[in-house]
């Protein structure tokens, strides 16, 4: 069985010992398909979905910097997420994404005030 249909079973049937097993403590970091830029890009995307705090934004879009991961790149994220999530939400989390890439958003709506 190739790892994608055991790890879908164990989640589907919320198997937590089979899951333990498939992935030890370090996992999906150490041993998944995904390279820790995808990772981390993925990990950006939930939290997009789950309205995440700020701390926890600030954290997951350093793990996407530090993998290498573009401030383009991880705006474009919350861009493809946007149709599933609906733009309020999107909304809602850009300035948490500002704020985790040191970007003053408040400072650049004031210079679009008349």
């Amino acid at each position: 069985m190739a790892w994608f249909q055991e790890a879908l079973r164990d989640l589907a049937v919320n198997d937590r010992a089979m899951l333990a097993e498939l992935h030890p403590p370090g996992c999906p970091d150490k041993c998944s398909p995904l390279d820790a830029q995808e990772l981390a890009l993925a990990r950006v995307a939930s939290l997009v979905a789950v309205d995440g705090p700020a701390d926890t934004f600030r954290w997951t879009v350093g793990d996407a910097l530090e993998a290498g991961a573009s401030a383009d790149k991880i705006v474009a994220i919350l861009l493809a997420v946007a149709p599933l999530v609906g733009f309020a939400r999107v909304a809602m989390t850009a300035p948490k994404i500002a704020i985790a890439l040191d970007y003053d958003l408040d400072a650049a709506l004031e210079v679009l005030e008349p």
